[in-house]
């Protein structure tokens, strides 16, 4: 019987990732295999602010164009169009690659705004 491998996907945004991160561990701490995909800025802010967090979780980052972040004065339509498609490739190749290494995502979850697909 193939493990439950749970994708889960957030908008690089505090109040989007905490509850999903929160989430993860509980996954974890219940034998489920947990991939968590964001953009490498917020996962570098992640990794900068706790060492505990990887712990039984595999990282999926991918960047979204703006990889040191988005500053005020960029394009927030662009923003959102450029994380919308490269969030999309992200989620792709990461369910291919499991199921390639025989780990096969059973399970999509993603934040409550985040962008339609």
């Amino acid at each position: 019987m193939v493990r439950p491998h749970v994708l889960l996907v957030t908008f690089p945004a505090q109040g989007h990732i905490n509850p999903l991160l929160t989430f993860a561990k509980t996954l974890v701490r219940n034998g489920i295999e947990v991939t968590f995909s964001t953009s490498l800025y917020a996962q570098r802010r992640m990794s900068k602010a706790s060492d505990d967090i990887t712990n039984g979780i595999t990282f999926a980052a991918f960047s979204d164009g703006f990889d040191d972040g988005c500053k005020s004065n960029d394009d927030r339509d662009r923003y959102m169009m450029e994380f919308r498609s490269r969030s999309s490739n992200t989620i792709r190749e990461t369910i291919l690659a499991s199921a390639e290494q025989r780990r096969p995502v059973t399970c999509l979850v993603y934040s409550l705004l985040l962008p339609l697909w």
